[in-house]
């Protein structure tokens, strides 16, 4: 009788122990040193989840964001350093300060723009010589000037944009400007304007379908509260 009644004890002592970890889940446990695999699966990689894409084994270049082809022409822009570069096969050929999009919002009525450089993989689909600009609404509006009709010779201001465009698709361009305080800071209406000399480089450099990234080199920032405008505009 003694030993069946120690055997009894034994197995309630057992079942106890095994139901007093999942009552105390939440309880902080006693911290273990990681093994190597461990440490090494913590270690925070180099790439990171804003990237077009990333290859660790490729030796990081300025200007080139991971994931861009490293031959033929490349045009890229760095939003985060308001900075232009100029590759070909993976080399700068040229670099200088840019103004890109200052991200401000301006409401008329039930219109919204969002003056914002778009980030991506985009393309030229025209190259513009002594282009002229065309004033949106949002300009006249910024001014605090009636809008024109849409046919108004108004619109139309010549020398506003530089010797040369290149057009991106969706009312961005590269451009030239009549500003030259403005570039190397977020300054422009969404486009991207560059310094004359190095835009002349550009723009017998690129052809119709060179690649164009518009990245950031630093994590990209918080966005402003105030919810998503209605459209963009046609930017400069």
């Amino acid at each position: 009788m003694n030993i069946q009644r120690h055997l009894l004890a034994g197995a309630i002592a057992a079942s106890l122990s095994l139901a007093v970890p999942a009552a105390f889940a939440d309880e902080p446990q006693p911290q273990t040193q990681p093994s190597s695999s461990q440490e090494s699966s913590s270690q925070p990689s180099k790439c990171r989840w804003w990237q077009f894409r990333c290859n660790e084994n490729e030796v990081p270049i300025e200007g080139l964001p991971d994931g861009a082809p490293r031959q033929g022409t490349i045009i890229t822009v760095d939003v985060s350093t308001h900075t232009a570069y100029l590759f070909q096969d993976g080399k700068i050929v040229d670099q200088g300060p840019a103004a890109t999009g200052t991200g401000k919002l301006l409401k008329h009525g039930k219109k919204v723009w969002l003056f914002h450089t778009p980030q991506g993989r985009l393309k030229v689909l025209r190259k513009i010589p002594d282009p002229v600009w065309r004033k949106p609404d949002w300009a006249f509006i910024e001014n605090g000037d009636p809008v024109p009709p849409p046919d108004s010779p108004k619109r139309l201001v010549k020398n506003h944009l530089g010797k040369y465009a290149l057009d991106l698709g969706d009312g961005i361009m590269i451009h030239g400007t009549d500003d030259p305080d403005s570039l190397g800071r977020p300054a422009s209406h969404g486009c991207i304007r560059l310094p004359a000399d190095m835009l002349e480089e550009v723009y017998k450099a690129a052809q119709v379908g060179t690649e164009v990234y518009v990245f950031e080199s630093k994590p990209p920032q918080t966005a402003a509260a105030g919810g998503a405008p209605e459209h963009h505009s046609d930017l400069d």
